[in-house]
């Protein structure tokens, strides 16, 4: 057998030197590349590699693959109105007293509702009657009730 046919063997070949010479050929090729340049040179090339770097990032990447097809996919032209949103101004705290119980208590002052108020609030003569009416009527239908169901005997006796 001739060595021409064998089997290449990657044991055989050397492979260190191989590597040791590519290494080689990279640092010297390396090394012809760095010229000394001055301060104020390596400055303007950073500052000219540092402007690029923005200039790419501040302009929108074009999708060739979307460019080249006019119907671009979820497109959306719809843009919603602008909604201003806005606040009342902090309500005012004051201090006033409840005609029914005597007591202060701390109420929001609003200009708007101030005569609504005291036109809703009854006096406390009116709310008096108004829970008597209340009692009159619930023991009336409690009167009803209990006749229904235990019988109309029970409820005369109770009432003489």
């Amino acid at each position: 057998m001739s060595k021409k046919s064998a089997v290449p063997d990657a044991w055989d070949d050397d492979w260190e030197s191989q590597a040791d010479k590519a290494d080689a050929a990279a640092s010297a090729a390396k090394a012809d590349e760095e010229v000394k340049i001055s301060k104020a040179e390596r400055l303007a090339k950073h500052a000219e590699t540092n402007r690029k770097l923005w200039e790419s990032a501040e302009e929108p990447e074009t999708f060739h693959f979307l460019a080249a097809r006019d119907n671009v996919p979820l497109k959306s032209e719809f843009k919603p109105a602008l909604k201003v949103l806005s606040r009342k101004p902090a309500p005012k705290v004051v201090q006033r007293v409840d005609p029914v119980t005597g007591l202060a208590k701390m109420t929001l002052e609003d200009e708007d509702d101030e005569g609504e108020q005291q036109k809703d609030q009854p006096s406390p003569e009116e709310l008096r009657l108004k829970a008597q009416r209340e009692r009159e009527e619930k023991q009336r239908r409690y009167d009803e009730a209990r006749a229904r169901i235990l019988g109309s005997t029970t409820s005369k006796s109770i009432q003489q």
